[in-house]
């Protein structure tokens, strides 16, 4: 497994597993409302520029998003994703009871989108970049 980090700013970073070419999106920090939307809307672009059927999002630094952001993403920005082709994603939580719990709740919310997409979540980037190789 080799990562290479594209782009990096204080909320966010991006890095590539360039052996399955799978971009991967990390949170430095909390981000909510019109910034997590500018955040996510960045992510959907390098996922539409490097011609992706799969991505991870790690979000370890936060516990968890607002109601809001979790409408929209699951209503709006995850559906994009699936017409534009991307059929898998992945997520890493941050150790925590309350967010394993929230996780599980977004991975079931998130799967059931579009019968030719699934999410799933893990506790380490390394397990699901290991599940994203084998979709």
């Amino acid at each position: 497994m080799s990562i290479e980090t594209v782009e990096e700013t204080s909320e966010y970073t991006i890095e590539k597993d360039t052996a399955c070419d799978i971009p991967i999106f990390v949170y430095n920090e909390f981000a909510s409302g019109e910034a997590l939307r500018e955040i996510a809307d960045r992510w959907a672009e390098v996922i539409a520029e490097e011609g992706a059927e799969q991505y991870l999002v790690n979000t370890e630094e936060i516990a968890a998003h607002d109601d809001t952001d979790k409408e929209w993403l699951a209503d709006t920005w995850v559906p994009n994703l699936i017409d534009r082709g991307v059929r898998a994603g992945a997520g890493v939580y941050a150790d925590s009871t309350i967010a394993d719990m929230e996780m599980e709740r977004v991975e079931e919310m998130l799967s059931s989108l579009d019968p030719d997409f699934e999410y799933r979540v893990f506790g380490t980037q390394e397990e699901a970049l290991d599940w994203l190789a084998g979709q």
